[in-house]
């Protein structure tokens, strides 16, 4: 990677990567080393310094081992905010597997996960589950009890993506998002967007998504502050935006496209100086209102739960072209299926990244290396297509 490390900095990343693997528990532990009493994560009232969110994890992982645990299984974490979070990183402190998953949707994961996980859950411990369960409030208390040290493991654990489970039962995803190839795609996508360790980023989208989660990660690797609002009203955010001092927000359009109209009316807009749209068609109307009311700032990213963010649209290119999500990151490529690696060419898009390629539902086209989204597949599409 090149990122601008310090001596001291590098050092603490690399000995990080060394215990953990490239991983997000590596980029916590590494940042408790590297911005210590910083503020890394806000969630409502509470906040989190990077020293802080490490120290938690590992106290969370050390009470689960000694405690929960009789032998080596995964952890599905089913729930919000900071219990994710720690639940996540306690997964890998320990070098077990971590499952992401939707609370709100969780009566459909008895078909799903592991038998034997340890599942973190909202409320009450759900019936349908035969393994150890422990409530997302008790994780919280759990991280903050004292606990001997916890000794080191060899095993890395990996990061399991849910789909969103709209039409259908939610299906997992095994990725690794932080592998190297996943950590050199962070990276580009740090360069692309901007991330700086001065920044205050309002995080729209849940932490057990895609979009969410590697916002996280790219705030842990810059010692950059994330505030994490889902499930909130845009005046709540607003709000957050001002007494945070956000200079960042990243959200799906269809979030953006509610605060803009709470900005609209309240005549409220908190100063910013980047916009990140993604997960959903970003349309000109919308980049036109969120130009008129925090100017020319926006940018689009693109890319699916098994590839992460592969493409990301700078500002001038929004503004020229609305539908475009840009030119494709450091370590991930996109194409037209059917036509060269590398060609201009419209049709069904392709997508490699994250160690994964998918071929997706979505019509584009590449000009110059740089994709436009033209709306989703038709059946008449497809017939054209094998003619």
């Amino acid at each position: 990677m090149r990122l601008p490390l310090s001596p001291r900095d590098a050092r603490a990343l690399a000995r990080a990567l060394r215990r953990r693997g490239p991983t997000l528990a590596a980029l916590t532990e590494a940042g408790a080393h590297r911005f210590g009493s910083r503020t890394a994560l806000v969630v409502g009232d509470a906040a989190w310094s990077f020293a802080d969110l490490w120290g938690d994890a590992e106290r969370l992982a050390a009470h689960w081992h000694r405690e929960v645990l009789d032998h080596p299984r995964a952890v599905v974490a089913a729930c919000e905010g900071p219990s994710l979070v720690l639940s996540v990183l306690a997964a890998g402190r320990l070098g077990l597997d971590a499952w992401l998953a939707n609370p709100r949707r969780d009566t459909a994961l008895d078909r799903v996960i592991p038998r034997d996980a340890l599942l973190v859950h909202q409320g009450d411990a759900p019936e349908w589950h035969a393994g150890p369960t422990v409530a997302a409030k008790d994780a919280l208390e759990q991280a903050r009890v004292p606990q001997p040290r916890l000794a080191g493991t060899r095993r890395i654990g990996r990061l399991v993506l849910m789909t969103a489970g709209t039409t259908g039962t939610p299906a997992p995803h095994v990725t690794k998002p932080f592998g190297v190839r996943g950590m050199r795609q962070l990276e580009g996508l740090h360069r692309r967007v901007g991330i700086a360790s001065t920044d205050t980023v309002l995080g729209c989208s849940p932490l057990h998504h895609g979009h969410g989660l590697q916002l996280l990660a790219a705030t842990l690797m810059t010692g950059a502050t994330l505030v994490s609002s889902p499930y909130t009203r845009p005046a709540t955010r607003v709000r957050l935006m001002r007494e945070r001092g956000a200079t960042m927000v990243s959200g799906v359009p269809t979030q953006l496209e509610r605060l803009v109209a709470y900005v609209e009316e309240s005549g409220e807009a908190p100063s910013l100086r980047r916009i990140v749209a993604g997960s959903e068609p970003l349309t000109p109307e919308l980049v036109v209102r969120l130009h008129a009311a925090w100017g020319p700032i926006v940018m689009n990213a693109y890319g699916t739960t098994e590839t992460g963010t592969v493409a990301v649209a700078s500002p001038d290119e929004v503004a020229a072209h609305p539908a475009s999500v840009g030119r494709p990151l450091p370590g991930t490529e996109i194409g037209i299926v059917g036509h060269a690696r590398g060609s201009d060419a419209e049709g069904r898009v392709w997508l490699r990244g994250a160690g994964r390629t998918v071929i997706t539902d979505d019509r584009g086209r590449i000009d110059d290396g740089r994709l436009t989204l033209l709306g989703r597949m038709s059946p008449e599409d497809d017939l054209a297509i094998g003619t």
